[in-house]
């Protein structure tokens, strides 16, 4: 699979998936996150009525389903969309089902950098961009160092040369 994917002024950074075993482990976790609260809420509102309480565990429970909802599409289908335009560049993370974290950043110069990240033997980085030497984006997606020199390389070259409208 191929974690870079440099297109015209569109630049995708896909996370890899996880371990099969891990994954549908993650999904066992939301699904029961979701199921196990609704039943006891049920069970609690059949017996003795709709409470203060049972109200705020079903919103504590919610707020839990729906980050390990997040964390379980991430590790399936997580994808960083980068749009590069003139003097602009919008940052979105891809659930595959919704998106978030989207962020626009405004620039005069722009730089574009690797940060080493995890064990060194495993030989991987994230992408690091800076704007105007004041603010950062780093991305999250952990890929291998090679790989991130030549797309490096690229965007540079895309940048500095060509100026994206």
């Amino acid at each position: 699979m191929n974690q870079i994917d440099l297109k015209q002024n569109q630049l995708v950074l896909k996370e890899k998936r996880g371990p099969l075993i891990a994954r549908l482990f993650i999904y066992l976790l939301t699904i029961f996150s979701i199921i196990l609260p609704l039943g006891g809420v049920t069970v609690n509102v059949s017996n003795s009525g709709l409470t203060i309480v049972s109200v705020i565990m079903l919103g504590l429970f919610g707020l839990i389903a729906y980050y390990m909802l997040r964390v379980s599409l991430w590790n399936t289908y997580g994808a960083e969309i980068i749009e590069f335009q003139k003097n602009k560049i919008n940052y979105t993370a891809d659930y595959q089902w919704f998106k978030g974290g989207q962020k626009e950043f405004d620039f005069e110069k722009i730089d574009f950098t690797i940060q080493k990240s995890g064990y060194e033997e495993d030989n991987k980085g994230v992408l690091v961009i800076k704007f105007d030497e004041k603010e950062i984006l780093e991305t999250v997606s952990k890929l291998p160092l090679s790989e991130l020199e030549i797309l490096r390389i690229n965007l540079k070259e895309l940048y500095n040369d060509q100026t994206p409208e």
